[in-house]
């Protein structure tokens, strides 16, 4: 894993998994929730498929959190 921008922290903990179905892939389209990352990563909208997954990690550290869009 990388470091953390935050702190500097290397260690993160896997907090969430959401796999893509077609109602959160519409959710990620429209900027509805559950969708919650449309202002971070606006563009996953555009390249996500249904049966891709997004995991949410949190440093250990400093508990900021990272998703990362998954094929």
């Amino acid at each position: 894993m990388v470091k953390c921008t935050k702190c500097g922290n290397e260690k993160w903990a896997r907090i969430s998994d959401v796999t893509i179905t077609d109602n959160y892939l519409k959710a990620m389209k429209e900027n509805l929730p559950p969708y919650q990352y449309g202002i971070e990563h606006p563009e996953w909208a555009n390249i996500a498929r249904v049966g891709n997954y997004i995991i949410g990690y949190q440093c250990k550290k400093c508990n900021f959190i990272v998703p990362e869009l998954c094929y």
